[in-house]
């Protein structure tokens, strides 16, 4: 009999090969922005596949250049078809070191689920993480990217493995200055890279926790992953709410998959003290999954949204180089 691969369950991250499902992972629920009610089939796909969503007959490959909007998401397009809503779905899968998938979306966007990354890493690991043979694709950086729009911008400098991090501060009740950095492997010199992002920005010098790195605080990528990132929640303000459905987006939040914030208080208990800027974090590492190949550098969003994000991530495709393969 032929020995099957065996799923991880945390040991190697990201091996130095490619990795795809064992089998298919198929989630359904509400979609968050267009409210209605979507199915979303992942599926193996070979090497050097990498991962492709489908749209009835339309393929869109999850790379920088077809996003079409990132109006309070990231959403990919390709003429008329659009799948809104991408970014947590795609945390999940870059998260898990997952470098070629098929995903079948069966409506306008991947439901919002809980409004984290966990129901997708979850069903993920259920289906079944396992390792293809052929060695990855690695984007690495030649120089630092830089993108900013007043005082929001996207830093990203070279580095020997990945790590993003995210720093808001929105001057509100429970919503001050944040910052929260997540490494997917053990990067040893990051959180003074962080530092000087905060330094050169201004602002979050006194605001940086303890860079999370696994084999300090005794766990492993998968377990940090799965239990100091996924977990953070879509958020939004109350007095947001308005002007959110008046642009047609958010018909199908809920207090069940957005994390509701007002002056007095929030809509249900807060995950983590600093859940916003671990939910940013999150939406950075599935924008930064548009690169389309796993990425060498050290990522910081200050003050970013998925527009910031995305433009960081174009410049990255355009100017970064194949680790494998330098003169390419």
């Amino acid at each position: 009999m032929t020995d099957m691969p065996v799923p991880f369950r945390g040991a190697e991250l990201f091996p130095p090969q490619q990795q795809s499902l064992l089998s298919e992972a198929v989630f359904t629920g509400i979609g968050l922005h267009t409210g209605r009610r979507t199915r979303v089939t992942v599926a193996p796909a070979p090497r050097d596949h990498g991962l492709m969503f489908h749209s009835g007959r339309v393929r869109i490959p999850a790379v920088a250049e077809y996003v079409g909007d990132t109006t309070r998401c990231s959403a990919l397009m390709a003429g008329d078809t659009v799948i809104h809503t991408v970014e947590h779905l795609l945390a999940a899968l870059y998260g898990l070191g997952v470098d070629n998938a098929d995903i079948f979306v069966e409506g306008p966007e991947p439901p919002a689920l809980d409004g984290s990354a966990l129901p997708f890493a979850e069903g993920l690991l259920e289906a079944g993480v396992a390792p293809q043979g052929a060695p990855p694709r690695e984007l690495k950086l030649r120089e630092p990217v830089w993108v900013q729009d007043g005082d929001r911008c996207v830093l990203a400098l070279p580095a020997d493995t990945l790590t993003v991090a995210a720093a808001v501060d929105f001057g509100r009740p429970m919503a001050g200055p944040q910052c929260f950095c997540y490494s997917l492997e053990q990067p040893h010199q990051s959180l003074r890279a962080v530092e000087l992002v905060g330094a050169a920005s201004g602002a979050i010098a006194d605001l940086l926790p303890r860079l999370r790195q696994p084999a300090v605080e005794g766990g492993t990528p998968l377990s940090v992953f799965l239990e100091e990132l996924a977990p953070a929640r879509t958020f939004c303000f109350e007095d947001w709410i308005a002007s959110i459905r008046a642009a047609g987006l958010g018909t199908g939040g809920s207090l069940d998959n957005t994390l509701v914030l007002s002056n007095t208080g929030t809509s249900t208990p807060m995950r983590f003290p600093d859940e916003l800027a671990r939910h940013k974090t999150l939406d950075l590492l599935g924008d930064m999954a548009l690169v389309g190949a796993r990425l060498r550098g050290l990522v910081v969003a200050i003050k970013a949204g998925h527009a910031l994000h995305v433009a960081a991530a174009r410049q990255i495709r355009s100017r970064a180089y194949d680790a494998e393969h330098p003169g390419d």
